[in-house]
């Protein structure tokens, strides 16, 4: 689940927890997206 799934959640439920875990997943999904695109080798097919 995403944060925004959480956060749908919460709002319809209103359900602390759910608040707790948006939170949590949007600090896990802000702290492992890469923000380095220019690091790939020119070869890579991402680039």
């Amino acid at each position: 689940m995403t944060s925004q799934d959480y956060w749908q959640m919460f709002l319809e439920t209103g359900a602390p927890e759910l608040y707790l875990l948006y939170n949590n997943a949007r600090k896990m999904e802000n702290s492992h997206v890469p923000d380095n695109s220019r690091s790939c080798s020119t070869g890579n097919e991402l680039s």
